[in-house]
């Protein structure tokens, strides 16, 4: 049976990246659906409180602190804190960076198909569309907890799940999914009556873990 840390809250703002996955259901490669999204940690903020749970949810599964620790540096145990300026922080096709990683850590948090997460804005008011007060680029506080996993395919490792998450400032937008800013992009088109024909029924537009 998994392992999980008690939940905590981030000590400080996160900021989020891959939005559209707290508003669509994800799928993974093994079919599982979440709900999730990548958060940004500046590598000038403290990992402590994230290790402190890692640690928690692998010493509950797998043994104590001492000899989990010496499993994730040896690889043995997957790391769920990941660095924005290594390759998992780089788009496969095209090697670039992800917008917004360089100088971070962060972290890939979900929750299961029937536990979406809890989203408010700074009046903890929900949001329930993308591309509003959560976006990608926006910063605030997450609620997360850590939990274990083994399968045969990757053998050991833990992942932070999310419980929460309040937006409580604006960022720039950065790729991969929130919505698009109409103020800038839209115009508004005069009336010149029914659209023509051709236009119909188109297809669209497509430390520690060191």
């Amino acid at each position: 049976m998994a392992s999980r840390s008690e939940q905590f809250k981030t000590p400080a703002l996160v900021r989020v990246a891959f939005s559209n996955g707290l508003f669509e259901l994800q799928t993974d490669d093994r079919g599982n659906k979440s709900w999730t999204c990548s958060l940004l940690i500046p590598k000038s903020d403290s990992l402590a409180v994230y290790e402190k749970a890692a640690l928690e949810a692998a010493a509950g599964e797998w043994g104590g602190e001492a000899k989990v620790k010496q499993l994730i540096k040896d690889k043995l145990i997957h790391n769920p804190i990941l660095d924005g300026d290594g390759p998992q922080g780089k788009n496969k096709q095209t090697g670039e960076s992800h917008p917004g990683f360089p100088g971070h850590w962060f972290i890939r948090v979900k929750s299961g198909e029937n536990y979406p997460p809890a989203l408010v804005d700074r009046k903890r008011l929900p949001v329930t569309k993308a591309g509003g007060a959560i976006y990608s680029g926006c910063y605030g506080f997450a609620v997360l907890h850590v939990f274990t996993w083994e399968n045969k395919e990757k053998g050991k490792g833990l992942t932070f799940g999310i419980d929460m998450f309040q937006a409580v400032k604006d960022g720039d937008r950065l790729g991969g999914g929130g919505g698009v800013d109409v103020e800038k992009w839209a115009e508004v088109i005069p009336d010149e009556g029914e659209a023509p024909a051709s236009t119909k029924g188109g297809a669209g537009a497509g430390g520690l873990f060191g």
